[in-house]
């Protein structure tokens, strides 16, 4: 029987906490051969992880050891233009996020809305800025979009086969004609993602099922369609599929290049993974436009306000408005977003929010969000406030804390090396934090204190 499997954390490497908790968990935890941002916790770290202080500030996600595989196959890089078709709850959508380093642009769709809060919530979280939420069906994102993605991951609904050994009630319910249905819907959101995927980019197309009615047939039914246009690539990370021999000669010797992760020899849950390339356009006549090319356009004025400037008179430091991305003043609010996202506000119908909330805007007052501070808050070089454990676990609770000389005005809490959130006096001697609900919690521990 495989034992179930242990928890697996993947630093955030967006946050500069992340590097913080690099050598303590290269020192207790054991590395994920595949990813060197991956490690599995010890069983006394484990049951703390969720509510630690590490977790709440966006240094870790909580992910299992075989979804990393998939962005490690797709490689995305800075600058890209990248596009996650099911994207919920968020675990790949970061870990391309943070492969990117918060340039170029992801476009992060999902069509659940149930599901899409969990993924807004966790790329807040994780301090990302260069992101398109989307809530479209996914065969239907390939009526707007046409060649022009750098990267493609498709990681399909599925029946789920492979993570049996972490949930065995799914045997309730699974069945072999469940899968042979979830193939169909595969095969169409494969099509979808492969006509959007401009040629010589990269398409992953990844499941957590081990049959392959849901995985080679898949596959095949994109070969069937597109011919010599697809290009299965080797993935690396793993050993091959492991497939008997009279199973793989169903299939193009190409077939061989794509990889299982199996439950009893990589102690993880499974999944399949598999690259695939694109040597020349598909020829689809765009029924909607052809809206990937209002990603581009024109560079945008980084800071038409001069506002970087205003974060630099009240907390000494000015963010770096990356190349293609704008800091733009609303209403209520500061966003640090991709220009060529924003443009497709009321254009593209499953518009969901594009970048990134820096602060608030009160009365000619800027206040920094809690994603502002994680990101920026080490850069602070003034109104900078130490505390201790247990004022920090006040504030996580949502209470305010007790000083023996609270602070003038507005300051950045730190713990240790780690900035937690913005904060302003409160009465009679007191500190009021601004934490996110998201981020708060009455059971606040820390990993490695």
């Amino acid at each position: 029987m495989v034992a179930e499997p242990s928890t697996c954390v993947r630093l955030n490497s967006l946050l500069p906490v992340a590097e913080d908790l690099r050598g303590s968990l290269v020192e207790r935890a054991e590395g994920v051969p595949w990813s060197p941002d991956a490690f599995i916790l010890p069983a006394d770290m484990s049951a703390a992880v969720g509510h630690s202080l590490e977790y709440r500030l966006g240094g870790l996600y909580v992910q299992a050891k075989a979804t990393t595989l998939a962005v490690v196959v797709l490689d995305p890089r800075p600058g890209q233009l990248v596009l996650d078709l099911a994207a919920a709850p968020g675990g790949k959508a970061t870990q391309i996020a943070a492969a990117l380093g918060n340039s170029g642009l992801l476009v992060a769709n999902e069509p659940g809305a149930r599901r899409r809060p969990a993924l807004v919530g966790h790329l807040e979280r994780c301090g990302a800025h260069n992101t398109l939420i989307t809530g479209a069906p996914g065969s239907m994102m390939a009526r707007w979009f046409h060649n022009v993605f750098d990267r493609v991951l498709l990681d399909a609904p599925c029946s789920g086969d492979g993570i049996l050994c972490k949930d065995r009630h799914m045997l309730a319910w699974w069945s072999p004609e469940d899968a042979r249905r979830k193939s169909v819907q595969q095969v169409g959101l494969l099509r979808a993602a492969f006509h959007m995927l401009r040629p010589g980019g990269r398409l992953v197309y990844s499941t957590c099922s081990l049959s392959t009615e849901e995985n080679e047939d898949v596959l095949l039914g994109l070969v069937k369609r597109y011919g010599e246009l697809v290009d299965i690539e080797p993935a690396a990370g793993v050993a091959a599929s492991g497939l008997a021999a009279d199973a793989a000669a169903r299939y193009p010797a190409a077939f061989g290049g794509c990889v299982r992760v199996w439950p009893h020899e990589h102690a993880t849950e499974g999944a399949f993974v598999a690259a695939v390339g694109k040597r020349g356009a598909t020829e689809w006549e765009p029924v909607e436009g052809d809206t990937g090319r209002r990603l581009a356009g024109p560079p945008p004025d980084p800071d038409p306000a001069g506002m970087a400037d205003r974060i630099g008179e009240r907390w000494g430091f000015a963010p770096e408005v990356p190349a293609g991305q704008e800091l733009v003043a609303g209403r209520r609010h500061l966003h640090l977003r991709p220009a060529g996202a924003a443009r497709l506000r009321g254009e593209f119908p499953w518009f969901v929010r594009t970048g990134m909330r820096v602060a608030g805007l009160h009365k000619g007052a800027l206040h920094l969000s809690q994603q502002a501070v994680a990101l920026w808050g080490h850069l602070v070089p003034e109104r900078r406030l130490d505390l201790s454990w247990p004022q920090v676990e006040g504030l996580f609770r949502g209470e305010e804390v007790a000083l023996p000389s609270p602070p003038a005005g507005e300051v950045i809490c730190f713990y240790g090396s780690h900035p937690v959130c913005r904060a302003v006096p409160g009465g009679e001697g007191r500190l009021r934090g601004y934490l996110s609900k998201v981020s708060r919690t009455d059971r606040l521990q820390g990993l490695f204190r």
